[in-house]
């Protein structure tokens, strides 16, 4: 699967279960980096992919109108690491939604 479907494949999941897409880059000149935000109104995660040392990176903030500015933490409740491919990154993505947000 490449990148794109599986954003969109994550896209859908998140809809099936109240939460939002808000943000995505992805940066061809960086090795493939990428990241996203995903989560609620006031409450969201980013997830970071650097595609040069294959690691990705767990933060949250939160929100408390639609003005403020996020100061973005580690999210401290997941195993950060290597993950080798595109299927495992998103797949622990979803995972990590889900229990963060108890859906």
């Amino acid at each position: 699967m490449e990148h794109t479907e599986l954003l969109n494949k994550l896209a859908t999941q998140l809809e099936i279960i109240g939460l939002t897409l808000y943000e995505h880059a992805y940066y061809y000149q960086v090795f493939g980096s990428w990241h996203v935000i995903v989560g609620k109104p006031h409450d969201r995660m980013r997830f970071s992919w650097d595609g040069k040392e294959s690691y990705l990176g767990v933060t949250q903030a939160q929100f408390s109108n639609s003005n403020s500015i996020p100061v973005w933490e580690p999210d401290l409740d997941n195993s950060l690491g290597i993950r080798s491919t595109p299927i495992e990154v998103f797949d622990f993505i979803a995972k990590r939604v889900a229990e963060r947000y108890g859906t």
